[in-house]
């Protein structure tokens, strides 16, 4: 039987782009059930998912024509149609990973309360999209005419391949860098919020899981070399394409999860039985100018402003012959 990584990278790109999809939907769910504003953060991470859906099925039709497989035992026709669609592919893939760094940063924007710190954030989306882009585009300057890339026996020149593996192990590293600062990030901007310790530190991990995209881009530039040294790069470039993939959607997950913590926070709320007796009241009972029993309740209403519009609201419970009725102020 045939040795082929090809099946392999078709079942990990459908299951990573599928399972994005699904927590980005899911994001978009709970802004329109609980009335948050969708922002560009939003239509980014939705453009960015389309470009990774764009790389996974271009990266899948050139496992149709030979990726995968050994260098020797694809036809020379095939070779040339399936290096194309790899190059086409990996294009889309860099753009991907451009792109939904860039949403979860203009997201943190939403937090950032001092210049300098909204200084730091454009720093970052402005030099990591230069970065990522001038890598997406070396791909087809390496060589000229630009089709010598992928069809090696025709005329032209090409600039030493050692250039291009430098940039993107360059662009790699650069981009799990900011992976990291990224994750991190959230604890100066959500430190100051006025919360309970269990529920800012929940907050802070939902919002730093971007520090696994890091992880995972490490992991890739490690494959970057090593496929790099190798002759039969068709056949080992497997793990370099499913890195890639996963790369963008565990960073689309990353910015999808904490907007689900509303739809937890609603169920756990509905399991306590009432609103009022939520962790972050506080009660004061008293008269009312009829002479009816009060009590007045003072709760942080989605207080995690990356979640939602930062308002605060004021639960106001009035007693009258025994019928009790809430009203928020």
């Amino acid at each position: 039987m045939e040795e082929t990584n090809g099946p392999r990278i078709v079942l990990s790109l459908a299951v990573m782009t599928g399972v994005s999809l699904l927590l980005m939907v899911l994001r978009f769910f709970c802004k329109a059930r609980y009335d948050k504003r969708f922002g560009w953060d939003d239509h980014l991470l939705a453009a960015s998912w389309i470009t990774l859906l764009t790389y996974a099925v271009v990266t899948i039709s050139a496992v149709s024509f030979g990726i995968g497989r050994r260098k020797a035992l694809i036809p020379a026709i095939n070779l040339v149609q399936a290096l194309k669609l790899l190059y086409v592919g990996r294009f889309f893939g860099i753009i991907a990973l451009a792109i939904s760094k860039t949403s979860f940063a203009v997201t943190l924007l939403h937090l950032a309360r001092g210049t300098w710190q909204r200084a730091i954030i454009w720093f970052i989306i402005i030099s990591l999209n230069v970065v990522m882009w001038t890598c997406a585009f070396s791909l087809f300057f390496q060589c000229n005419p630009v089709h010598k890339a992928w069809d090696l026996g025709a005329p032209g020149t090409c600039w030493p391949s050692q250039i291009q593996v430098n940039i993107s192990i360059g662009a790699s590293a650069y981009s799990a860098a900011m992976d990291f600062a990224l994750a991190l990030f959230p604890v100066i901007l959500i430190w100051h919020l006025q919360m309970g310790n269990k529920e800012k530190f929940g907050v802070l991990i939902a919002m730093s899981l971007g520090v696994f995209a890091g992880i995972i881009a490490i992991v890739k530039t490690y494959f970057i070399t090593g496929s790099s040294r190798s002759s039969d790069f068709t056949f080992t470039s497997a793990d370099l394409l499913i890195w890639s993939g996963t790369e963008t959607a565990v960073t689309i997950m990353a910015a999808s999860i904490p907007f689900l913590r509303l739809i937890f926070k609603e169920f756990a709320k509905k399991s306590r039985g009432t609103m009022i007796e939520s962790r972050n009241q506080r009660s004061i009972a008293g008269k009312d100018g009829m002479g009816r029993d009060t009590v007045s309740a003072a709760s942080e209403w989605d207080n995690d402003s990356i979640l939602s519009d930062g308002r605060t609201r004021r639960a106001k419970l009035v007693v009258n012959g025994g019928k009790a009725t809430v009203s928020f102020q």
